[in-house]
């Protein structure tokens, strides 16, 4: 009898499973949450070299939305002054990211990217810096 049902219950389990499929995430969910999501311009590297301002109100944030617009602020000018409107367009194919505006645009390769940190890497000298971005900390 026991043995009955455990290979009923392991025959349920077993064929349970079976049309079970993963997903693939769609990579701009992490940059945006499925609305808007705030950004912190951590670190601006070149080479070993950091340029980084070290007071946070001379920072930089991006403001990535789900229209894939996003807009570049200083902290020290944040709310005072429009931020500046660029779209971005991700290419995992090409594992570029880039941002599209008036004057041009900016490339970069992923260097690595994940809900908690993104690091870009310019391409043809488009931005003197590699950058790292962090969501914007809450204090």
């Amino acid at each position: 009898m026991k043995f009955t049902r455990l290979f009923l219950f392991l025959l349920l389990i077993l064929s349970s499973c079976g049309d079970t499929s993963i997903e693939p995430i769609d990579r701009y969910i992490l940059i945006h949450d499925n609305s808007s999501k705030v950004w912190l311009v951590d670190k601006q590297l070149d080479g070993d070299k950091d340029y980084t301002p070290l007071q946070i109100e001379y920072k930089e944030i991006i403001v990535f939305h789900e229209s894939r617009n996003a807009y570049f602020h200083t902290l020290k000018t944040l709310g005072t002054k429009p931020g500046v409107k660029k779209s971005f367009w991700l290419d995992e194919a090409k594992n570029e990211f880039g941002f599209s505006g008036n004057k041009k645009d900016l490339v970069f390769e992923i260097v690595s990217i994940s809900r908690k940190r993104i690091v870009l890497k310019p391409k043809n000298n488009s931005y003197k810096y590699t950058i790292v971005l962090i969501p914007f900390p809450e204090y």
